[in-house]
């Protein structure tokens, strides 16, 4: 299947007049924390491969595949469960992560397919390095990146507002229940900050109902909830973007919570810095007794800063040498060194 889904994509370019195009993502890390076992060292990230054509004024469409890492974890028929007879080891798998269809139509763009979800793409392009980390939502798993279904897009003066209907599972996974996800985003302003000067603010919302199971054995409908708030601004090749972002789950009455801002400073055509903090803070719901208010006992909240610099020697190559520190509520601080690399055509 996947070797199926790359020969398609290259038997498409030779045979059309289409645009075809590819992203890969590098690394090598170093943890700087005391004693640590240093043994990753360099890395393969993730592989994209882009087809896209127009084929009148009013209608295109986009092929992409993912190519990433899945690790998995192999236990021993015998030995138990303890860490020292786990082993894992890394494969590269292909998902066919983009197959839609854009019709301009005369109330609006409709999009028709597998596409990319509206929940998070505009905070992604104001952090505008995908290569280095994902967006916050996208990295807390907050909402998959692409999903089946249908989407429209529309624009009043420069409020850009859209609504999508999709099956929720994300494209990594089939669906497998009766729900439905429904997912909108207004935002006031520039789109992409990280290719236009200017400024947005905006706000995302979703939900997508499933079926619960309690102790009880009694089935019941719950919701997964997603609503976010989020702004930037671009200008003088200065970059700035924050975000406050609240998931909850009926049915587990897990609330997580992210509170992020980034910016990136252009010094010169070769050479700009870049700076990320994500508060990261999941609990579950519950009440005090004396005056039933919902409070948070569980020390697992987690600070993430991200320091460093974009070294761009050439067009197409992106060099990014940088410190990560990761600070957890309850436990010992971790220092990582990462030099990431972006290849794209």
């Amino acid at each position: 299947m996947q070797k199926l889904l790359l020969l398609l994509l290259f038997v498409a370019t030779i045979l059309s007049q289409g645009q075809f195009s590819g992203v890969t993502y590098f690394n090598y890390s170093y943890n700087l924390t005391e004693n640590a076992e240093n043994n990753k060292g360099f890395g393969l990230k993730r592989v994209y491969f882009t087809y896209e054509q127009r084929l009148s004024e009013n209608l295109s469409y986009k092929f992409q595949t993912d190519v990433g890492q899945l690790d998995i974890i192999e236990i021993p028929t015998s030995g138990g469960w303890d860490n020292d007879t786990k082993t894992q080891k890394t494969q590269y798998v292909t998902y066919l992560k983009i197959a839609k269809v854009d019709w301009k139509s005369p109330l609006g763009q409709l999009i028709i397919g597998l596409q990319g979800m509206n929940v998070f793409n505009i905070t992604e392009k104001t952090w505008g390095l995908r290569f280095l980390e994902k967006s916050p939502m996208d990295k807390y798993e907050f909402s998959s990146s692409a999903d089946m279904g249908i989407g429209y897009i529309g624009k009043f003066n420069n409020l850009n507002y859209s609504i999508m209907f999709t099956n929720g599972s994300g494209y990594k996974s089939s669906e497998n229940d009766k729900y439905k996800k429904i997912s909108t985003q207004f935002v006031y302003g520039e789109k992409k900050l990280v290719k236009r000067d200017g400024f947005n603010i905006g706000s995302s919302f979703s939900i997508e109902p499933y079926d619960y199971e309690d102790d009880n054995n009694i089935i019941s409908t719950k919701n997964k909830t997603l609503i976010a708030f989020y702004g930037g601004y671009a200008a003088n090749d200065f970059r700035i973007g924050a975000e406050f972002d609240i998931h909850t789950d009926d049915g587990t009455d897990i609330t997580k919570q992210i509170i992020a801002g980034y910016m990136n400073y252009k010094l010169s055509d070769k050479i700009n810095i870049l700076g990320r903090l994500d508060i990261f803070d999941p609990w579950t719901e519950s009440t005090d007794d004396l005056n039933t208010n919902n409070i948070n006992e569980e020390k697992d909240s987690e600070t993430n800063i991200i320091a460093g610099f974009n070294y761009i020697p050439t067009k197409g190559l992106t060099i990014t040498p940088n410190i990560r520190i990761s600070i957890p509520e309850d436990g010992y601080n971790t220092t990582l060194f990462m030099l990431n690399f972006e290849f794209k055509f």
